[in-house]
């Protein structure tokens, strides 16, 4: 046994009836992070993708917002077999390509991929994605990045769950916030991450 144990009652009890020595424990960090909202006229598009597996059955989710908190559009999509990254990906695509259709052309893409912020933000977008997002930069007048925590972007990732379980190419289409999403992130309401 080689990694640190949780000091734990349970693991204090495995060691002692075992005659071994306690190791180095590991405490969990708490870190308090916050979720913001766009300023105005401008549109915040949180995205996300999902794999059962890797690669596996897998499907991508993206939830609009503009800055009064509303939600605008909420779309999730089924992808086939597909790795997490191409997942990931695709949900930038998708939710680029929406925003140009309606006419939302000063754009905030949030995700908590930071391989596919990365692959946007330098261009070295995979193959399959390099057209459609020369169009997409062509018509957006401004757009950022923004790298956020699982624990601030929990409905994007439930609508990629959604698109996991849809058929390849079958979307669903919101202009609304879901029934099935229980909540949403809220503006200056303390989250917490566990390190």
């Amino acid at each position: 046994m080689k990694a640190p144990m949780w000091n734990s009652t349970y693991d204090l009890q495995i060691l002692k009836s075992f005659g071994l020595q306690c190791r180095r424990s590991k405490a969990s960090r708490v870190q308090e992070i916050f979720f913001h909202l766009p300023s105005n006229n401008q549109i915040l598009l949180c995205c996300d993708g999902a794999s059962k597996g890797n690669p596996g059955v897998s499907g991508y989710g993206f939830i609009g917002r503009n800055e009064t908190g509303d939600c605008i559009v909420a779309q999730a999509g089924g992808l086939g077999i597909a790795t997490n990254f191409y997942a990931e990906v695709m949900a930038v695509l998708c939710a680029g390509e929406w925003a140009i259709r309606n006419d939302h052309l000063k754009v905030i893409f949030r995700s908590d991929s930071q391989a596919a912020i990365t692959a946007f933000m330098t261009g070295h977008i995979p193959w399959f994605g390099i057209t459609r997002w020369r169009i997409i930069c062509q018509k957006l007048i401004s757009m950022s990045f923004i790298q956020s925590f699982r624990e601030i972007n929990f409905s994007a990732d439930s609508l990629a769950k959604k698109g996991a379980s849809l058929s390849r190419g079958e979307i669903i289409y919101f202009t609304h916030r879901p029934s099935f999403l229980q909540s949403i992130e809220t503006e200056d309401q303390p989250y917490y991450r566990f390190n």
